[in-house]
Protein backbone atom coordinates (compact mmCIF):
# COMPACT_ATOMS: atom_id res chain seq x y z
CA UNK A 1 0.00 0.00 0.00
CA UNK A 2 1.39 3.39 -1.01
CA UNK A 3 0.46 5.13 2.26
CA UNK A 4 2.23 2.53 4.41
CA UNK A 5 5.34 2.71 2.26
CA UNK A 6 5.35 6.50 2.59
CA UNK A 7 5.00 6.28 6.39
CA UNK A 8 8.13 4.13 6.46
CA UNK A 9 9.97 6.22 3.88
CA UNK A 10 9.54 9.66 5.48
CA UNK A 11 11.30 8.90 8.82
CA UNK A 12 14.15 7.23 6.95
CA UNK A 13 14.68 10.21 4.64
CA UNK A 14 14.46 12.67 7.54
CA UNK A 15 17.14 10.68 9.38
CA UNK A 16 19.36 10.65 6.29
CA UNK A 17 18.85 14.39 5.79
CA UNK A 18 19.80 15.08 9.41
CA UNK A 19 22.86 12.87 9.08
CA UNK A 20 23.95 14.64 5.90
CA UNK A 21 23.41 18.02 7.55
CA UNK A 22 25.66 16.98 10.46
CA UNK A 23 28.27 15.78 7.99
CA UNK A 24 28.13 19.11 6.20
CA UNK A 25 28.93 21.00 9.41
CA UNK A 26 31.99 18.81 9.93
CA UNK A 27 33.21 19.51 6.41
CA UNK A 28 32.94 23.28 6.50
CA UNK A 29 36.54 23.77 7.60
CA UNK A 30 38.07 21.31 5.13
CA UNK A 31 39.71 22.37 1.92
CA UNK A 32 39.96 20.62 -1.38
CA UNK A 33 42.48 21.31 -4.09
CA UNK A 34 41.67 20.58 -7.69
CA UNK A 35 38.25 19.65 -8.95
CA UNK A 36 36.33 16.45 -9.25
CA UNK A 37 33.38 15.34 -11.32
CA UNK A 38 31.93 13.68 -8.22
CA UNK A 39 30.13 15.95 -5.76
CA UNK A 40 31.89 16.22 -2.43
CA UNK A 41 30.85 17.78 0.87
CA UNK A 42 34.52 18.57 1.44
CA UNK A 43 34.65 20.98 -1.49
CA UNK A 44 34.08 24.08 0.63
CA UNK A 45 35.37 26.63 -1.88
CA UNK A 46 33.99 24.91 -4.97
CA UNK A 47 30.39 24.42 -5.95
CA UNK A 48 29.34 20.77 -5.86
CA UNK A 49 27.88 19.20 -8.98
CA UNK A 50 24.40 17.71 -9.01
CA UNK A 51 24.65 14.02 -10.02
CA UNK A 52 23.79 13.40 -13.67
CA UNK A 53 21.07 10.95 -12.57
CA UNK A 54 19.22 13.67 -10.61
CA UNK A 55 15.75 14.28 -12.15
CA UNK A 56 16.37 17.94 -13.04
CA UNK A 57 13.41 18.10 -15.43
CA UNK A 58 11.01 16.85 -12.72
CA UNK A 59 12.43 18.41 -9.52
CA UNK A 60 13.31 22.11 -9.79
CA UNK A 61 16.21 23.36 -7.64
CA UNK A 62 16.47 27.03 -6.59
CA UNK A 63 19.31 29.07 -8.02
CA UNK A 64 22.34 29.33 -5.79
CA UNK A 65 25.57 27.69 -4.70
CA UNK A 66 25.30 23.89 -4.47
CA UNK A 67 27.06 22.87 -1.26
CA UNK A 68 26.27 19.14 -1.24
CA UNK A 69 24.87 16.94 -3.99
CA UNK A 70 24.83 13.18 -3.54
CA UNK A 71 22.80 10.16 -4.50
CA UNK A 72 21.54 8.05 -7.35
CA UNK A 73 18.32 6.69 -8.82
CA UNK A 74 18.24 3.63 -6.57
CA UNK A 75 18.82 5.35 -3.21
CA UNK A 76 17.52 8.86 -3.89
CA UNK A 77 19.36 12.20 -3.78
CA UNK A 78 20.22 14.90 -1.29
CA UNK A 79 21.03 18.40 -2.51
CA UNK A 80 21.82 21.39 -0.30
CA UNK A 81 21.81 24.87 -1.83
CA UNK A 82 22.67 28.35 -0.54
CA UNK A 83 20.05 30.28 -2.54
CA UNK A 84 20.88 33.53 -4.30
CA UNK A 85 17.61 34.92 -2.92
CA UNK A 86 16.86 35.62 0.75
CA UNK A 87 13.50 33.88 0.19
CA UNK A 88 15.08 30.59 -0.87
CA UNK A 89 12.72 28.25 1.01
CA UNK A 90 9.61 30.07 -0.27
CA UNK A 91 11.08 30.11 -3.79
CA UNK A 92 11.83 26.36 -3.61
CA UNK A 93 8.32 25.63 -2.34
CA UNK A 94 6.74 27.71 -5.12
CA UNK A 95 8.88 26.04 -7.81
CA UNK A 96 7.91 22.55 -6.60
CA UNK A 97 4.22 23.49 -6.54
CA UNK A 98 4.51 24.97 -10.05
CA UNK A 99 6.07 21.66 -11.19
CA UNK A 100 2.98 19.79 -9.93
CA UNK A 101 4.10 18.76 -6.44
CA UNK A 102 1.55 18.92 -3.64
CA UNK A 103 2.56 19.79 -0.08
CA UNK A 104 1.18 17.38 2.49
CA UNK A 105 -1.89 18.95 4.11
CA UNK A 106 -0.45 19.22 7.61
CA UNK A 107 2.85 20.68 6.44
CA UNK A 108 3.67 24.27 7.42
CA UNK A 109 6.17 26.38 5.49
CA UNK A 110 8.06 28.81 7.71
CA UNK A 111 11.55 30.26 7.62
CA UNK A 112 12.91 27.24 9.52
CA UNK A 113 10.75 24.43 8.30
CA UNK A 114 10.42 21.04 6.73
CA UNK A 115 7.72 20.36 4.16
CA UNK A 116 7.00 17.09 2.37
CA UNK A 117 5.93 17.31 -1.27
CA UNK A 118 4.33 14.49 -3.23
CA UNK A 119 4.69 14.30 -6.99
CA UNK A 120 3.78 11.71 -9.58
CA UNK A 121 7.33 10.31 -9.76
CA UNK A 122 9.13 11.62 -6.65
CA UNK A 123 8.65 12.57 -3.02
CA UNK A 124 10.65 15.61 -1.94
CA UNK A 125 11.39 16.58 1.64
CA UNK A 126 12.31 20.25 1.56
CA UNK A 127 13.96 21.64 4.67
CA UNK A 128 15.83 24.70 5.82
CA UNK A 129 17.65 25.30 9.07
CA UNK A 130 18.23 28.92 8.07
CA UNK A 131 19.56 30.21 4.77
CA UNK A 132 20.43 26.83 3.17
CA UNK A 133 17.72 24.75 1.48
CA UNK A 134 18.02 20.96 1.44
CA UNK A 135 16.16 18.64 -0.90
CA UNK A 136 15.83 14.94 -0.06
CA UNK A 137 14.40 13.35 -3.21
CA UNK A 138 13.20 9.78 -3.52
CA UNK A 139 11.43 7.91 -6.32
CA UNK A 140 7.81 7.07 -5.49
Amino acid sequence: MHLSRKKLFVPAVVAITIALGGGLAGCSTGSTSGSSSTASAGASSDTATIPSSFPKSDVPIVDGKILVAKGDASTGWSVTVIPTSKTGFADAKAALEKAGFKAEPNAKATDTSTTIFDGPKYTVILSTPGQAVTYAVSPV
